[in-house]
């Protein structure tokens, strides 16, 4: 039997203690003489017994009587043992009869918490306090207060079971079901502790899975989670008790092996996981052949900085794919050469952004009622002298590393601005232009003010651009929510029309979109590229464009990439879309060609 105690039943009322007297003097009383004492005992909903020591029952209220099911004369007299026990802890007839209360024994003064049975067989929590009364004549009765408390049992039981459930899927990947990005970040902080405490050596494997765009894009997006699975799977069973594999987003896993001996062992580990991955995967009626690549690194004494460890090993996946896939490389020193042209690529782009000499691209979204284009995002990129246009994918962890996110928001606002100065003087005042900000944006409370003076040289006002804002760095972390929407309302109120880049990917945005400010939200690519392979992203997507609609807020389908995808977007009711089937992002300098080569095709108000 259980004796845990889940909460405190409060101190007995003063007429508790009253009522062994109530009951073995009742009738002393005449029918005039109103007793006060006794009309609680018996209208509370709390159950109450006289016993005697041996546990056989005297009196019991009505409320007791409820709770067991049984009338009062089928219970004095009677030991509850005889009736209220469950099934499994039933009690012989000898083990009733040599009960006995203990009135020393401090445990009986403890609230107690039993399973007991009702007279028609059913269950309930039941929560009991004892006291103990002496007679003058000598004897002792024991006065027992229950409380049939099962619903507040299974309420707390289904909260822990949330919890756990929400724990579990904070620090768990959705797909595969390893450690997450954020279980990841706790472990190896901890783990780089201990491993300085100790003297111990800690290895970190960086592993992609090999060809996966192709799998995607030959065999589907459910090929590429089946794959996904199959991977984690296999790599989890051939990793030591003690390291951790996450997948820290798309292809890419980490795993962290703590107490490695040298970069021997490491390797073994890393073989033993290219290995496993090799077994087949049959999907489908098919046959998929998967392999992953494995960039290796052993923390030195000097290494305590997961992020470094990350670049090492990110150094040694390098190379893994320079020397065809598939196998493992350890990062060493001569890989050292990468790191430092590595660092000048940096120096480089801090040069280019505080020259304000980056490169943007532009490209439009759609509105399927008229056909005509409804606005331009600005996308960066930077034209490097030696290696030529560098995708932002590249640079642009670079420049986070380095504090330069603000410079790039006002490179990128001032291109914008240029662009829309551009748009209104060949006709086309009527298409905004939006930029995509950095989270750094809501970080200065004058940062507002500083961005409608960097425009205003360029004679626009901030009601013709757009900022849009990333869920997942607005939403993410509890502690910067209230800052963030106080934030958001600041750069609303400055002119600025603020929407949320990648909205529905999983920071539970629709909890406080009423609180923000918005002029609308671009669905996440991730739900509209599996529309029509995985039925909770059509669901997800159809619920969010009817949520924007309801709430008068423009929503934009982005990632679109097929005629597919478009039919399936027009069907929920998306009213605009963006994404490389209607065009990819273009120079400025080709824009206005392509404006009029659209026009010439499709007047502007047909529908597409």
């Amino acid at each position: 039997m259980s004796a845990a105690i889940i909460f405190t039943f409060g101190a007995m009322t003063a007429w508790v203690s009253l009522v062994l007297a109530l009951a073995l003097r009742r009738n002393r009383r005449g029918p005039a003489e109103p007793d006060f004492n006794w009309i609680a005992s018996v209208s509370t909903d709390d159950g109450i017994v006289v016993q005697r020591l041996d546990g056989t029952i005297i009196w019991a209220n009505p409320a007791y009587l409820r709770i067991v099911g049984l009338p009062l004369g089928r219970i004095v007299g009677r030991n509850p043992l005889s009736f209220c026990m469950q099934p499994t802890e039933s009690l012989s007839q000898s083990d009733i009869a040599a009960f006995r209360y203990d009135p020393d024994d401090p445990n009986w003064r403890k609230l107690m918490l039993r399973r007991n049975r009702r007279s028609d067989g059913a269950l309930f929590w039941n929560q009991m306090s004892h006291s103990f009364h002496h007679q003058p004549d000598g004897e002792t009765f024991v006065v027992l207060v229950c409380r049939d408390v099962s619903e507040q049992v299974e309420r707390e039981d289904a909260l822990r079971e949330t919890t756990a459930k929400l724990a579990y899927v904070a620090d768990h990947d959705a797909l595969t079901g390893v450690a997450n990005r954020n279980r990841f970040a706790s472990f190896i902080q901890k783990s780089l502790a201990d491993a300085a405490l100790q003297g111990r050596n800690l290895g970190l494997l960086q592993i992609d899975l090999d060809k996966f765009k192709s799998i995607n894009d030959h065999h589907g997006h459910a090929a590429g989670d089946a794959a996904l699975q199959h991977v984690a799977e296999k790599m989890s069973r051939n990793l030591r008790r003690t390291d951790l594999l996450a997948r820290l987003g798309g292809d890419e896993f980490v795993a962290v092996c703590p107490g490695v001996e040298d970069d021997t062992e490491l390797l073994r580990i890393g073989h033993a996981l290219c290995d496993a991955v090799r077994a087949p995967l049959q999907f489908e009626g098919k046959e998929l052949n998967l392999s992953i690549s494995v960039g290796a690194v052993v923390a030195g004494t000097h290494d305590t900085d997961a992020e470094n460890l990350l670049q090492k090993s990110d150094f040694a996946l390098y190379e893994v794919k320079r020397n065809g896939r598939g196998h493992v490389a350890v990062y060493n020193s001569g890989l050292h050469a990468e790191m430092q042209r590595k660092d000048r690529l940096s120096a480089q782009l801090r040069e280019a952004i505080e020259a304000d000499n980056l490169t943007f691209y532009f490209q439009p979204s759609i509105d399927l009622i008229t056909g005509g284009v409804r606005g331009f995002e600005a996308l960066a990129r930077w034209q490097h002298p030696i290696h030529g246009l560098v995708h932002p994918s590249v640079f642009l962890p670079f420049a986070r590393e380095m504090n330069l996110m603000r410079l790039v928001d006002h490179c990128a606002l001032s291109a914008a601005a240029r662009f829309r100065t551009m748009l209104t003087a060949r006709g086309y005042s009527d298409i905004r232009v939006g930029i995509n900000a950095s989270e750094n944006i809501l970080d200065d409370e004058h940062h507002a003010a500083s961005l409608r003076t960097s425009i205003r040289r360029f004679g626009v006002s901030p009601h013709e651009l757009v900022l849009e804002m990333p869920e997942r760095e607005m939403l993410r972390d509890p502690d910067q929510l209230e800052t963030n929407i106080t934030a958001i309302s600041r750069l609303s109120e400055a002119g600025f029309n603020i929407v949320i880049d990648g909205f529905g990917a999983g920071y539970a945005g629709l909890l406080h979109l009423d609180r923000l400010a918005l002029a609308g939200f671009k669905i996440d690519k991730s739900l509209i590229r599996h529309l029509d392979c995985t039925p909770a992203c059509s669901r997800i997507a159809a619920m969010l464009i009817q949520f924007g609609q309801e709430k008068n807020l423009f929503s934009v389908s982005c990632g679109i990439e097929t005629a597919r995808q478009l039919e399936l977007v027009r069907a929920m009711g998306g009213k605009i879309v963006q994404g490389n089937h209607f065009a990819r992002p273009m120079p400025q300098e080709d824009i206005m060609a392509w404006l009029c080569n659209r026009e010439a095709r499709q007047p502007l108000n047909a529908v597409i």
